[in-house]
């Protein structure tokens, strides 16, 4: 038997009465090994990032600069009250 995350993220939905669906993957789509590696680039070799669009990604502002320090916290839900 294989068992991955997937396995205990499907039984929790289930125990939660939630549906579950697993994303398909890259694969072996060359598309993403370029990607990958563009990325890394990015961050080890200071290559310019390729904008796709004009909103900014998470974690970045406008210029592509990081956040300022906790400048992108979770939102905090309250706590679900115990049955």
């Amino acid at each position: 038997m294989i068992w991955d995350l997937d396995t205990e993220a499907r039984e929790r939905a289930a125990e939660l009465g939630m549906a579950f669906a697993r994303a398909a993957t890259a694969g072996p789509d060359p598309r993403f090994a370029d990607m990958v590696a563009e990325l890394v680039a990015e961050h080890l070799h200071e290559a310019a990032p390729r904008a796709l669009g004009s909103v900014p990604a998470g974690g970045c502002t406008l210029n592509g600069a990081p956040c300022a320090v906790d400048c992108c916290l979770p939102v905090r839900r309250p706590a679900r009250p115990e049955r």
